[in-house]
């Protein structure tokens, strides 16, 4: 695709990078609009999403040297994020922590904020997934049907000049209907929390299936990848935080 988007003199933007921050813009603009109809403070919202973010970065990298650390030579290449190279669940695992720090800290409703982050992640992840396509990274296996996509350009991240697996832009896709989803759950919401439990489950059954069709390592019985076991967690809890927080609220 186009890793490079543009080069100014010696410096180069870099597709995936341009793309992380569309995400990171227009997911802490729902953010910050869906925290208002919650009234949550907006110096709140902003703080815990600024440091979530930053977190969040600092996790998906570091996840993404853990599974590919070929990737770290020399060291310092772990710095330059706009190359591509973020495992999505290492950045939920910190940036996650952080929000929480923040929420016991500012005293900001939980479920209420987990509710209205589900959706602008949703968003956020869909660009995100957009700088993936361009990049050439989580391509998929080797695919020979018409809508394959073949990489040439050598600053790609996948294999150049044979036909994947288009499973970057289904991601994209999927991430967007998922928020359009979860929006109109939201609009509709019976309890605080309702529209997380259904972010973990649509997501979790969302990352299970496309991971047959990705180039990641099959780790577990040969068939099964580390990312798929996470995503089965993803929807149990999902459903837990469902039956609970319906539970909860019918017991008032």
């Amino acid at each position: 695709m186009h890793p490079i988007l543009f080069k100014l003199g010696p410096i180069t933007i870099y597709t995936y990078g341009v793309m992380v921050a569309l995400g990171i813009f227009f997911g802490s603009l729902i953010l910050v609009k869906l925290a208002e109809k919650e009234g949550i403070k907006k110096e709140d919202i902003t703080d815990t999403a600024f440091w979530s973010v930053v977190a969040g970065l600092i996790g998906a990298r570091l996840f993404f040297f853990l599974y590919n650390p070929e990737y770290a030579k020399p060291l310092y290449r772990i710095f330059f994020i706009w190359e591509g190279g973020l495992v999505w669940y290492g950045g939920v695992i910190f940036g996650g922590l952080t929000a929480l720090y923040f929420i016991k800290k500012r005293k900001i409703p939980l479920w209420k904020f987990a509710d209205i982050v589900s959706i602008a992640l949703s968003v956020g992840l869909g660009f995100g997934r957009i700088g993936c396509t361009m990049a050439g990274c989580c391509y998929g296996k080797v695919c020979h049907a018409p809508f394959a996509l073949i990489f040439t350009n050598p600053h790609s991240a996948a294999p150049l000049g044979i036909p994947l697996y288009p499973t970057q832009p289904i991601s994209s896709a999927a991430n967007f209907l998922i928020a359009g989803i979860l929006y109109l759950i939201y609009k509709r919401r019976k309890f605080p929390g309702e529209v997380f439990g259904f972010y973990l489950i649509l997501y979790g059954v969302f990352r299970f299936l496309i991971e047959f069709w990705r180039a990641t390592p099959k780790e577990i019985m040969g068939t099964f990848s580390n990312n798929q076991i996470i995503s089965i967690i993803m929807v149990l809890i999902g459903l837990v935080i469902l039956l609970y927080r319906r539970k909860t609220v019918e017991e008032k």
